[in-house]
């Protein structure tokens, strides 16, 4: 069966069958010449990335060949969660670093940093991000480096729009309470919820 997958997303490609109204849909959320353009960059060789036993969360990207591979630092507190992550960039050079998610703001993050703060949450519970899609990752399909901040926020919003203009006024409410949630969590420093 063929599928529309969103390469270097958590979107499971079952999600979107090709003719189906859903993928439809996603014409009109991305517009034809996105699709094609995720569809086209795969590169012709079998990308294969790497799965990293004891990580918390481990995934890649297909088509810009980016790594993220996350679990706790051995200096990891609850009052100073900190997320030891490792990876390959845009340019093919491998890094490591540890975030503080206290420290995380979804209006000048990374890739890497709003991931490692879904991979927490969802660790700790919080159902509004345990049900993402990773849209944080969304950026690693495009051309995106995962070591560059950008504005979450503004990207989520635009997103939401996107999706209520095509009519997908469910989805649309999930990213808005996962924004919410990391908004939330910024503010407040990693209180409990």
């Amino acid at each position: 069966m063929n599928v529309l997958s969103l390469q270097g997303t958590s979107y499971p490609a079952t999600r979107y069958p090709i003719n189906s109204a859903s993928r439809n849909n996603m014409r009109n959320v991305f517009g034809q010449s996105m699709i094609s353009k995720w569809s086209s960059t795969v590169p012709s060789r079998n990308y294969h990335g790497t799965l990293k036993m004891g990580y918390l969360h481990s995934e890649f990207s297909p088509v810009s060949g980016q790594e993220l591979h996350m679990k706790y630092d051995e200096s990891s507190t609850d009052e100073d969660p900190v997320m030891y992550v490792e990876g390959k960039d845009i340019h093919g050079k491998n890094f490591t670093t540890k975030i503080h998610l206290n420290n995380v703001d979804a209006e000048n993050a990374t890739p890497a940093e709003m991931t490692a703060l879904r991979v927490h949450l969802a660790q700790q519970g919080d159902k509004s991000v345990k049900a993402s899609s990773g849209i944080p990752l969304m950026a690693l399909s495009s051309h995106q480096n995962v070591n560059t901040a950008m504005d979450f926020k503004q990207y989520y919003e635009n997103w939401i729009s996107n999706l209520k203009h095509a009519g997908l006024n469910q989805n649309a409410g999930m990213y808005i309470s996962e924004l919410e949630r990391y908004l939330f969590y910024h503010r407040t420093k990693g209180v409990a919820f």
